[in-house]
């Protein structure tokens, strides 16, 4: 059980010896060793004692925290390791506009080739999918990546792109539930719903392989610098958004693990998972993210990315080129 969740309103989570106890009121909800523990993930109205979170800093498992409705606010960590030198290299290559942007285009190019691919398998598998016309348009604009001069260049090719992408992403749901675009904050359908929840999990994984290099999170070569925004992990998720948080999500749709009873539709017009719904979701991604995804038997997800996360600091310390996750060639090379 390498990542335990807790949504139980009401219920903490002690200390008992070495052991990591989660009760509500009288009853054990769960009893687990802490060293059978990588991640530590808190939903709401959960409380945690003094003596559990000194545990498990000790014992190097993180603790996230999330709203009910699954926003993230943010994690408790141990101290990361102190690689200074790789700091160095990375604000050097930020600093160097000609790097930087060569960096940006990598992760753009990849983006949307990985969206092109799963574009084309939907092709081969339903013909009667028309999304011909939305591959060469994306072609097109992928043709612009190396020509733009500036990030927020690159920035407007990607959303281009992922519009059109999105555009299509309808055509490969095979349940009840209808897509007619991205939309969030707050999410206004199940899909959008599942899509930004997989997001907010992926890009947490993401920025724990890059943290456990000690790389700066908030320096990103792609999404630049903002307050509070840890731009190298929204950098690093774009090229697992397809290959696996898109996957997930039209797996777990297509295949009807969730269903409509599994969310709720406040007043307000956001929806959002139920409770049921969210311990589907977990369940599910965690099998997703941990398990041999193809009959080859590739690697997990989670090991990928932090192959990725050691890689970057490779690429970075080395002044060599980085070479991103990539469906296409991963398929093409029989990895898959």
């Amino acid at each position: 059980m390498p990542t335990v969740y807790v949504k139980e309103q009401g219920s903490m989570v002690q200390k008992r010896g070495e052991r990591l106890v989660v009760t509500r009121r009288t009853e054990t909800l769960l009893d687990i060793p802490v060293f059978q523990v990588e991640n530590l993930i808190i939903i709401g109205n959960v409380q945690l004692t003094t003596q559990v979170l000194h545990m498990l800093m000790e014992s190097g498992v993180d603790v996230s925290y999330f709203t009910y409705s699954g926003k993230y606010l943010g994690r408790v960590a141990a101290e990361s390791s102190k690689n200074i030198f790789l700091r160095f290299e990375q604000y050097a290559l930020f600093t160097d506009e000609e790097r930087r942007l060569d960096m940006a285009r990598i992760v753009v190019r990849n983006k949307i080739d990985n969206q092109i691919y799963l574009l084309e398998e939907l092709a081969k598998r339903n013909t009667a999918a028309n999304v011909r016309g939305d591959i060469a348009q994306m072609r097109k604009n992928m043709e612009k990546v190396d020509r733009v001069r500036t990030t927020n260049g690159l920035m407007g090719v990607e959303g281009i792109c992922s519009n059109i992408y999105f555009g299509a992403f309808g055509k490969m749901l095979k349940c009840d539930f209808t897509f007619e675009g991205r939309n969030r904050r707050p999410p206004r359908d199940p899909v959008n719903v599942m899509l930004s929840l997989t997001y907010t999990f992926l890009t947490k994984s993401v920025s724990q392989a890059l943290d456990a290099e000690s790389f700066e999170t908030y320096l990103g070569f792609l999404h630049g610098i903002r307050y509070g925004r840890k731009s190298l992990a929204l950098d690093m998720v774009e090229e697992f958004r397809q290959p696996c948080g898109d996957r997930f999500v039209l797996l777990i749709l297509n295949k009807k693990m969730i269903g409509l009873h599994d969310f709720d539709f406040p007043e307000d017009g956001s929806v959002v998972l139920n409770e049921d719904g969210f311990q589907k979701f977990c369940r599910e991604y965690e099998r997703w993210m941990n398990g041999r995804n193809t009959v080859s038997g590739e690697q997990s997800f989670q090991k990928r990315i932090r192959e990725q996360a050691s890689k970057l600091k490779k690429s970075i310390v080395n002044k060599a080129p980085y070479e991103p996750y990539n469906w296409r060639q991963r398929h093409v090379s029989g990895e898959l």
